[in-house]
């Protein structure tokens, strides 16, 4: 007889904590940010209110911070949500309430001006129509990669799952990978050689820093592994310092860990331990109807 282990990343909720929490849509005001783009103190305040007398509310974010945090750990957990999202009167509230619980962690960001709090990520099918994958991909990187201060954490919910059951995530320790790789990668790393995309309608998150390094040389939990896969995709191979980053790519794919979001996961990265990715969707994506194919926020 087999026995199902739960991987080690993957936390859920206890059920009285769930069955109290979706009972505070009314407790939990919408969500409001302030000029840096963050969640502004009162909402935060209001929801640490809220919070604070549910049930085993303090043994949640302990495991959150432990399995985010630490710096030999894999720097990122998938919190088990789908149950509170059922629970909750309406797709907004268990949103707010969502939001509420990650505010335990950090404070939530919405660092691109344009976007909502919460961005939908759906199936874009032009990505690469002359190929019948699907689409979806996003290779390993860090987000905001660009900027001086990027967020420390990123965070994914997965409110519907590929139903070709493809798209999966993809996270590698990436303090790991650069202990890997050889001394002449590494210090080629520490030079500000790196470009990546444009940098417009930005909050929260420094200003742009154009070249940059890789390797910034601060300490894992105030630094960042500044690494993004794309910007490696028209690079010259024969570049030495393009060699060097190929070299970190390949001591991520090396470390990565691969799984598939259900609905309600909700994926958060410590971006200054962690980077992450995902896999191209299923086949056959533009038979789906819109309504069905994957939905991240």
């Amino acid at each position: 007889m087999k026995s199902h282990t739960v991987p080690e990343y993957r936390v859920s909720l206890p059920k009285e904590l769930v069955a109290d929490l979706a009972r505070q849509p009314a407790a939990l005001p919408e969500w409001r940010l302030d000029g840096d783009g963050l969640l502004s103190p009162e909402t935060a305040a209001r929801y640490q209110g809220v919070l604070a007398g549910l049930p085993r509310i303090g043994e949640f974010a302990t495991t959150c911070h432990q399995l985010l945090g630490n710096p030999e750990g894999e720097g990122f957990a998938v919190l088990e949500l789908a149950e509170l999202l059922d629970a909750a009167d309406s797709e907004e509230a268990g949103l707010r309430a969502v939001t509420a619980l990650v505010s335990l962690i950090a404070t939530p960001l919405r660092a691109f001006d344009r976007w909502p709090l919460w961005k939908p990520l759906g199936t874009n099918l032009t990505i690469d129509p002359m190929r019948a994958t699907g689409s979806g991909y996003n290779p390993m990187h860090i987000d905001v990669v660009n900027s001086t201060l990027p967020p420390d954490y990123s965070a994914l919910l997965c409110v519907r799952p590929d139903p070709r059951g493809q798209g999966h995530s993809l996270v590698s320790q990436v303090r790991r990978a650069v202990d890997r790789l050889g001394y002449a990668d590494a210090e080629l790393l520490t030079h500000p050689k790196y470009v990546d995309g444009a940098f417009f309608e930005l909050t929260g998150v420094g200003e742009e820093w154009k070249p940059f390094p890789i390797l910034d040389g601060l300490p894992p939990l105030e630094g960042f592994v500044r690494f993004t896969a794309k910007m490696l995709a028209d690079a010259d191979p024969a570049d030495p310092y393009i060699k060097a980053a190929r070299a970190l790519e390949r001591e991520l794919i090396t470390g990565q860990r691969r799984f598939l979001l259900g609905r309600g996961d909700m994926l958060i990265v410590n971006q200054h331990l962690c980077c992450h990715g995902r896999e191209p969707l299923g086949a056959g994506q533009e038979d789906v109807p819109e309504h069905e194919r994957r939905l991240l926020l």
